[in-house]
């Protein structure tokens, strides 16, 4: 074998791991552009950013007046029973989820809420 067929054989392994790479990048950078885009329809509220203090009755209180609520869930610390700051509201259907969207950025009891619509559990592997 000849130094120049070496040299080609070189440059033909670099750019099929070149190619091999990019395939790679474009697709998972694609999985994530799909994930970004899907738009979940739930009648359940991610409320993010809440005072430590703020109870169920609370957010019922506040949250009650976008729509008839089946459940209110504050997320506590399972040692010490505080808050960890964020909560998860179900509403009788989604169009009333997403009225209380409008709630995103509002004060409550001097903090600026976080409102999404929840996003299902990633199943744990």
């Amino acid at each position: 074998m000849t130094t120049s067929s070496s040299v080609l054989i070189a440059v033909v392994c670099i750019l099929a791991i070149v190619l091999i790479t990019l395939t790679v990048v474009l697709v998972k950078n694609r999985k994530a552009q799909v994930e970004d885009d899907v738009e979940y329809v739930n009648n359940q509220i991610y409320v993010g950013n809440l005072p430590y203090r703020v109870n169920e009755d609370d957010l019922r209180n506040y949250f009650s007046r976008y729509g008839a609520i089946q459940s209110v869930r504050v997320i506590r610390n399972f040692k010490t029973g505080r808050s960890r700051g964020y909560a998860f509201i179900n509403f009788a259907d989604s169009n009333e989820a997403n009225s209380a969207l409008i709630v995103h950025g509002k004060d409550m009891q001097g903090r600026s809420m976080v409102v999404r619509i929840a996003k299902p559990r990633q199943d744990q592997a």
